[in-house]
């Protein structure tokens, strides 16, 4: 048997081993070895840090874990939306209330969209302070809320930049920097000029819209080699023709598909890989998709000219 000295050397190495190595695998131990304990006291004092911590520093963001900041980032189609600080996209819900603040979403519904935890040292990018508050939780959490709205993250995000949450259930926007919905301020055209936008639209993925997010449709009884429109009359005034301006942008579309197509009456419409394109007059808002499948022959389109449900 080892000497009484040899004997405590020896524990005292293996409890400091042990504290290493359960750091290792990234816990922290929940009792501290006397011995250890000992040694640590006799360290001297170190000040904790002060101020916010850099964005660089802060640890990885996981699911329904706010990185401590806010900026606002440039989405394609949905124009600036609001982030965290690694670019993990925020939404907001219709059913919760900005005056007052107010959350509607617990339980099974936090699990898809967890709340947004609010921070007293958030770093803020193109976002007005004044816009940015909290509210409490049933469960004692805070909730960040911009411009009154409670922020959510959404599980099926996989990464920064994603915005799969946008229009789910009719009531799940990705939030503007002020807190409004981004869709909202997506600038419409200017005068002589036809927007023709790729978008994600639940549960097709990306369709075609006009420049307001509304849905655009393809007739089967149309032809596009060569194209024509055979919508008209009461139809048209159904099934709105997307009008061809002078100036026709396409943002997410390959410019190359896009011509247009002199309908009965002189006007041009746009055609989309030779399809002319319509919307519904029952799509009341963005993102409404009522005229799939109405009477086997209206179907969204798809960025490329094709039925966006062939694409699922």
């Amino acid at each position: 048997m080892a000497p009484p000295r040899v004997r405590h050397i020896l524990a005292t190495a293996a409890a400091v081993g042990a504290v290493l190595a359960t750091a290792a695998c990234g816990a922290s131990p929940t009792a501290t070895p006397a011995a250890n304990q000992r040694q640590l006291e006799q360290q001297p004092t170190v000040a904790a840090p002060t101020g916010t911590v850099a964005v660089d520093d802060a640890p990885a963001n996981r699911a329904g874990a706010a990185s401590a900041g806010l900026k606002a980032t440039e989405s394609g189609t949905l124009g600036t939306i609001l982030s965290d600080a690694e670019g993990k996209t925020l939404y907001r819900f219709d059913k919760d209330t900005a005056k007052p603040p107010k959350s509607n979403c617990a339980d099974a519904c936090a699990k898809a969209w967890p709340p947004a935890p609010a921070s007293d040292n958030m770093t803020l990018e193109g976002v007005d302070k004044a816009m940015v508050g909290s509210i409490d939780r049933p469960d004692g959490t805070k909730q960040l809320t911009v411009g009154g709205w409670p922020m959510y993250y959404y599980e099926k995000d996989a990464k920064a930049g994603d915005t799969t949450g946008e229009a789910v259930g009719g009531a799940w926007w990705v939030a503007a920097p002020n807190g409004t919905r981004a869709k909202d301020k997506v600038k419409a055209a200017a005068p002589g000029t036809t927007v023709v936008r790729a978008m994600d639209v639940k549960p097709f993925g990306k369709v075609l819209t006009d420049d307001k997010g509304f849905t655009l449709y393809i007739f089967d009884k149309d032809t596009k080699s060569p194209s024509a429109s055979n919508c008209n009359g009461d139809c048209a005034a159904k099934w709105p023709p997307l009008k061809a301006e002078d100036n026709v942008i396409a943002e997410g579309v390959d410019k190359s598909l896009i011509g247009s197509v002199t309908r009965q009456d002189g006007t041009k419409q746009v055609t989309v890989a030779g399809s002319p394109v319509y919307r519904f007059a029952k799509d009341t808002a963005p993102c409404q998709a009522n005229g799939e499948g109405v009477q086997g022959t209206w179907f969204v389109a798809a960025p490329d000219g094709a039925k966006a449900k062939d694409k699922k």
